[in-house]
């Protein structure tokens, strides 16, 4: 993927879009200091990355330049869609020496899911072998559709194993269903304010909100911290939390928990601005006139089963009081 540079320097107005802004870990108090410094010093330095007039990665020093008036260029990434747009930001963010362990995590999560929704797309639209870019890290590379093998390069490429970058994925999406119900929790893990296991961040999307809620002020108030004393129970139980000496919980019938009635539809209400956001930014970043007919016609057939399976819980529910 190759990037053009846009020469003048000015005071750029920018779109800034929520989804890349979180793909970005904020700089700490000093390193936004250091960084207003440098630019009062000498100014623009390297350009702002952009797609379609979006700033991608550059939010910190955007604001700085509007509030000291100090003109920039800019750099345009040529990705052909969002999703390239997300896989480029994650390539460029997992470069940073000084990402939280939790925002590492995050990012190779997000860069899998994406890759997995390029090679099926290319594939579909059978452009699989036109489908290459440029990685500075990685060299000519395409974009893969077969799961297991995007795995294994991205494992290779970040030294992990590729169970764990399947880990990651679901990891991801936990986060970003607690994001929709409480953005502070989110954050506050991913940038490291606050701490919990990866198991029971993947936990979490099966909380309700109130749950979610409750677990954001416990966490600061420090109860729950690494190599400290849980007072968690009320929010993990300890018969449903993953034992750890097996893959498998051993649960008796007489420890299972309680039933509750609106587990499900809690579920689904916090699963379901995830979807929003990611067909709101198709729909907004994509260019329908280059997609190939297979590609849309086989996106139409889910969306109609998607509306009718929508209409069918609306109906239940108005029905049902």
């Amino acid at each position: 993927m190759s990037d053009s540079d846009i020469n003048i320097r000015k005071l750029y107005t920018l779109k800034i879009w929520e989804d890349y802004r979180r793909l970005v870990q904020p700089s700490e108090t000093d390193g936004l200091a250091r960084m207003e410094e440098q630019i009062r010093r000498f100014g623009c330095g390297e350009p702002v990355y952009v797609w379609s007039r979006r700033l991608l990665v550059d939010f910190e020093r955007y604001a700085i330049f509007h509030r000291l008036g100090i003109p920039f260029s800019i750099k345009n990434c040529s990705a052909r869609n969002g999703e390239e747009v997300i896989d480029w930001i994650c390539r460029n963010q997992l470069q940073r020496a000084d990402l939280s362990d939790a925002m590492r995590r995050y990012l190779i999560g997000r860069q899998y899911l994406s890759l997995k929704l390029l090679g099926a797309h290319y594939a579909a639209s059978g452009s699989h072998h036109t489908g290459k870019r440029r990685n500075s890290s990685a060299g000519t590379s395409k974009y893969e559709p077969v799961p297991i093998r995007i795995r294994e390069r991205l494992g290779t490429l970040y030294h992990i194993r590729q169970e764990t970058v399947e880990r990651y994925a679901t990891y991801a999406k936990a986060i970003d269903i607690v994001r929709t119900a409480v953005p502070e929790l989110a954050e506050g893990l991913l940038f490291g304010r606050l701490w919990l296991t990866v198991d029971r961040i993947m936990e979490l999307p099966y909380k309700t909100p109130e749950e979610l809620q409750k677990l954001k002020v416990l966490l600061h108030s420090g109860i729950e911290s690494p190599g400290g004393s849980s007072c968690l129970g009320t929010i993990f139980p300890a018969e449903i939390r993953k034992s750890a000496l097996s893959d498998v919980p051993k649960i008796s019938v007489k420890d299972m928990p309680s039933y509750d009635p609106d587990a499900e539809i809690a579920s689904l209400t916090l699963t379901i601005p995830v979807w929003v956001s990611s067909i709101r930014r198709v729909n907004q970043s994509v260019n329908f006139s280059t997609i190939s007919s297979g590609a849309k016609q086989a996106a139409r057939k889910e969306l109609i089963l998607l509306k009718h399976e929508v209409e069918a819980v609306l109906h239940t529910i108005k029905k049902e009081g």
